[in-house]
């Protein structure tokens, strides 16, 4: 499923430096996917001019109510880098509801 674009703001992708997995493109994801399980969440797969991001249904409503993302939903959901290996790792513990569409 996709639907209109309400992506985190844009930065380019970066190398970030993992010590499980050494250098891999910079993913976003919120501190709920990351600190918990079965969790539903939409993604943004990564593209030229920002990285792979995910965020949680708790986060998405508070996006929703807010009509993008606003001071609250970005303290909500608390974005934290991980490299692209842990972010898949990260997000095989929950459940992909569907894509966000980039514009």
């Amino acid at each position: 499923m996709k639907r209109k674009s309400k992506q985190a703001p844009k930065t380019r992708p970066r190398l970030v430096e993992c010590d499980a997995h050494g250098s891999t493109p910079g993913c976003i994801i919120c501190q709920h996917l990351g600190n918990e399980s079965n969790l539903g969440y939409w993604a943004i797969k990564p593209d030229s001019d920002g990285p792979a991001q995910a965020w949680c249904e708790k986060c998405d409503a508070a996006l929703e109510a807010d009509r993008g993302w606003s001071d609250r939903g970005l303290a909500l959901a608390d974005f934290t880098i991980y490299c692209t290996i842990c972010y898949a790792r990260t997000l095989a513990r929950h459940e992909q509801l569907g894509w966000d569409a980039v514009d």
